[in-house]
């Protein structure tokens, strides 16, 4: 049997299966109390449990499958009820995060068809998660581009670049330590 490390230190695996070209692994969270994301009590009263299917990136060419055993902890403050929340993985998500963002880099290098075909996703599926990751991306990339913008600490430059092979130029106005553009202006 091999032993898998799965490098996301807010689990601890309780159980491993093998199989020809896939496992599973049974985690539960380490920590036994939560916040009450209502009133910010801690609480450790479990509520009831349930067994939450999630995906999590290749081993050896081997598709991983967590088996992560939920705790809904009922508040002794307020008397709500809620699960507990992980940082490795989303609200009603069913692949960890890292795992989400390994499937956009793929989509990076080839069609979102073919990484569907190789990884054994539905396209559809892989295209929402495709789109919210770069929706994701771009949302903290702005928030980047406004935080260097309210600093006075710019690198602006300049740039000529053809649109139209040799007819047609316009300037570029970069912020260079980022990366990125800021505007465009015709010549």
């Amino acid at each position: 049997m091999l032993s898998i490390s799965l490098e996301l230190p807010e689990f601890e695996v309780i159980k491993q299966l093998s199989f020809s070209n896939q496992y599973f692994v049974h985690v539960q969270k380490k920590c036994h109390e939560e916040r009450c994301p209502y009133c910010g009590f801690m609480t450790s009263y479990v509520h009831d449990r349930r067994t939450r299917k999630v995906r999590d990136l290749p081993i050896l060419n081997h598709s991983v499958c967590l088996f992560v055993l939920v705790k809904r902890y009922q508040c002794q403050n307020c008397q709500s009820v809620f699960s507990e929340s992980y940082e490795s993985i989303q609200p009603n998500k069913q692949q960890t995060n890292r795992y989400r963002e390994y499937l956009f880099e793929l989509c990076q290098d080839t069609t979102i068809q073919d990484v569907s075909r190789k990884q054994k996703i539905p396209y559809s599926i892989l295209e929402r998660i495709y789109y919210s990751v770069a929706q994701e991306k771009a949302a903290l990339h702005q928030k980047q581009i406004h935080e260097a913008l309210d600093k006075d600490e710019r690198v602006l430059s300049l740039d000529e670049v053809s649109v139209q092979k040799g007819h047609r130029y316009e300037t570029v106005l970069t912020e260079a330590k980022l990366g990125c553009v800021i505007g465009m202006h015709k010549d």
